[in-house]
């Protein structure tokens, strides 16, 4: 007859308390049962015990592992050897009160939830209670859509009753040869879960032992504690879930490692050397997971070893044991859903551009002809780009790639959306695509396009200036900075007020004067100041006004004339400037703009008035650390185009990884650091993190406590 719950009890290591735990289990009130004992090739006699005990009651099964699996491949054993439509798991160092499966049993309400929820006391050796854990009775029937996972109930496997079909039929199970495994698989289960009852009750009785998981601070603890996090984020990406819980798992993020920290912090009398820098890694590793976030997930192991330049062991097996968290002992991967020709979302943002109408004609001559397109008109430059995106994520199921194709762009010829589908196609783990675009202001080439997979999200901001954010993704980002034909002819016949736009635009961008010091990009500084000293050497050679007007708009944001509301093209500020300048001749302006751009020293200086004494700081500061990476940086060799070996790495790589930051908190540091540095830390925190040792303060970039989210303060 089949039992009614399936009890697992993996077996390793616990021969001194197995027959009381398998004994507890034995006693249950509740006798509809099969106890199934996992022996994951344990040295010691936890399977002769066991098998001494099934002599005595038939239900007891003793499964025999030929390799270790740790205990997550044991509880998998058990989960796919049950005949109950629930199971129950006791570890082998622990033990039940007799009532406990029948209570349990009882709060399915006749197989009507599918998990059941108790409480749990910690013992110590000798039975003396050391803290009781019950939650609130209640019941979530059904879940609500936006429940957190992480907060439904604890993450433990073993104080529960869980219908069985929740692992089988979606294909769950737990990560094998790691800790934390239970928090790598619990919130994935109620993902799934229609209703939960917690039903409240001390029936689980958890041993605490001096060997402990949460009392330790090796290396494979806090590599695991990455691996936990990153184990249900690939769930959650792999299962489209990943954007209903971007909030609750960051969330649990900060609290995970919060809560590991003041395990450790409390357990010891003493810190000593070594708990202090597990801890102080803890807490840089939140902080890291928290901002740099995909970023990092991104990397391959070349990038990581690149990135983490002093060849830290830790960092890099980051990359290489990853591995050991799949239940089938190889990689997560990334597979692409696609079962059909692509279908493609063209987005377009317009404010009178002049090439719109050629723009237009040039995606309706496309050779691949499975899109749509959407335009986005007279909206604000941060409106337009918060209305692109969400209708991004909005619409992440119905489309598979979307173009955001702006309104002065023209494709070059008609195969380049063919193209660009192959592209994604080739290579599922591509999520987004930057092209350069031939650009008529500068004469050259220049970053322009994107296309995105239907997996990427991005945070909302309000942030005005940089609002081509990069998106979080699961897969990578190709960056194709030079290409040997043109894809797109960026902003080939502005009129003169577009131009003029142009102008005051990038120059926001060049100055930055607004920003604080910490959030200065040096390399929007510098493309800026490439890009004006091309229009001027355009302007030079062919007397084109509209190439003036883009200067005279340029002085007028660096002079101050003009304000940070110049970037939208309503802006009535812009548009009174751009009245009184119109009619100016190429002749009147070029007059005008020599003082500034005629020589070398005149650029030199108007640079330095451009981006300030502080951006000028911050470009030092800047170049000082690009030239310790570099001169660390080991030598690679990659293809080019033709097939042929060359030496170094590719502009796309570099590009990458100079916008790979770690971002951390003087919250993460200052328990640790004496009067001194924390001195330092305070009013020269460039030269703290220069000087630190630690690979993610070398790679660091300093921000305030301020730039924490708000609802993540409380460190």
């Amino acid at each position: 007859m089949t039992p009614k719950i399936s009890v697992i009890v993996p077996l390793y290591k616990t021969e001194r308390f197995v027959e009381k735990c398998v004994r507890s289990i034995m006693e249950q009130s509740f006798q509809d049962i099969e106890i199934l004992c996992i022996d994951d090739c344990s040295p010691d006699d936890s399977a002769l015990i066991v098998r001494r005990l099934a002599a005595e009651d038939s239900r007891i099964k003793l499964i025999h592992h030929m390799e270790n699996r740790g205990l997550g491949g044991a509880r998998n054993t058990g989960i796919l050897h049950a005949k109950a439509a629930y199971i129950a798991s006791v570890d082998s160092d622990d033990y039940i009160a007799p009532t406990m499966l029948e209570a349990l049993y009882e709060g399915t309400h006749d197989g009507h939830y599918d998990v059941v929820v108790g409480g749990y006391e910690r013992v110590d050796e000798t039975g003396k209670v050391l803290s009781r854990h019950m939650q609130s009775v209640r019941s979530l029937d059904p879940i609500p859509d936006d429940q957190d996972p992480y907060k439904i109930a604890n993450p433990a496997f073993w104080n529960k009753l869980w219908r069985t079909t929740l692992y089988t039929e979606n294909d769950i199970f737990f990560p094998n040869h790691i800790y934390y495994q239970d928090a790598a698989t619990t919130p994935r289960i109620f993902a799934y879960a229609k209703n939960v009852n917690v039903i409240g009750g001390l029936h689980y009785k958890y041993l605490v032992r001096s060997d402990s998981v949460t009392n330790k601070t090796s290396d494979k603890h806090k590599l695991d504690k990455y691996r936990e996090l990153d184990f249900v984020k690939d769930f959650f990406i792999q299962r489209g879930l990943y954007e209903k819980y971007h909030d609750a798992f960051s969330r649990r993020v900060f609290e995970t490692y919060k809560n590991h920290f003041l395990t450790i912090a409390d357990g010891k009398r003493a810190l000593d050397e070594g708990s202090l820098k597990y801890l102080r890694y803890l807490l840089l590793m939140r902080e890291s997971y928290l901002h740099l976030d995909d970023a990092i997930r991104g990397m391959t192991f070349e990038e990581l070893t690149r990135a983490f330049e002093d060849g830290s062991a830790d960092i890099r097996r980051l990359a290489l044991e990853k591995k050991t968290i799949a239940i089938d002992g190889l990689p997560p991967k990334i597979v692409r859903p696609w079962s059909r020709t692509p279908d493609v979302s063209v987005l377009t943002l317009h404010s009178g551009e002049n090439e719109f109408d050629q723009s237009k004609r040039s995606l309706e001559n496309q050779s691949y002809k499975r899109w749509t397109h959407k335009v986005f008109s007279g909206l604000g430059n941060v409106e337009s780009h918060q209305a692109l995106y969400n209708e991004i994520m909005a619409n992440s199921g119905r489309y598979h790639i979307f173009l955001k194709l702006d309104a002065d762009m023209v494709f070059a010829d008609e195969s380049i959306l063919e193209e660009i589908v192959k592209r994604f196609n080739s290579d599922p783990s591509l999520d987004h695509f930057v092209v350069a675009c031939d650009d008529w202001m500068t004469g050259k080439q220049i970053i322009g396009f994107h296309a995105f997979s239907n997996r990427v999200t991005w945070n909302i901001s309000a942030e005005g200036l940089f609002v081509d954010p990069s998106p979080k993704r699961p897969g990578k980002r190709v960056i194709v900075e030079r290409t040997d034909r043109p894809y797109f002819y960026h902003s080939p016949d502005p009129s003169p007020f577009q131009a003029f736009h142009f102008g005051s635009h990038r120059a926001l961008k060049l100055c930055q004067r607004h920003r604080p010091y910490e959030d200065k990009r040096a390399d929007a500084m510098n493309s800026q100041w490439d890009v004006f000293f091309n229009v001027w050497n355009r302007f030079v050679e062919t007397g084109d006004g509209r190439l003036g007007l883009a200067l005279v708009a340029c002085h007028l944001v660096v002079s101050g004339d003009l304000g940070e509301g110049v970037h939208d093209y309503k802006d009535a500020q812009l548009v009174e400037a751009f009245k009184q300048r119109e009619h100016l001749t190429a002749a009147e302006m070029m007059s005008f703009l020599q003082p500034f751009w005629g020589t070398r020293s005149s650029r030199q200086t108007y640079f330095g008035k451009a981006v300030g004494l502080d951006g000028l700081r911050k470009l030092e500061e800047d170049r000082v650390l690009r030239k310790k990476a570099k001169a660390k940086r080991p030598v690679g060799v990659r293809k080019t185009e033709d097939g042929t070996a060359k030496q170094g790495f590719s502009e796309s790589d570099e590009r990458i990884r100079s916008r790979l930051r770690y971002r951390v908190y003087s919250a993460a540091l200052s328990p640790f650091i004496g009067t001194s540095l924390k001195l330092k830390l305070k009013e020269k925190p460039t030269v703290f993190f220069r000087d630190a040792k630690h690979p993610a303060l070398k790679l660091g970039r300093w921000l305030h406590r301020k730039d924490l989210p708000s609802d993540l303060q409380g460190c």
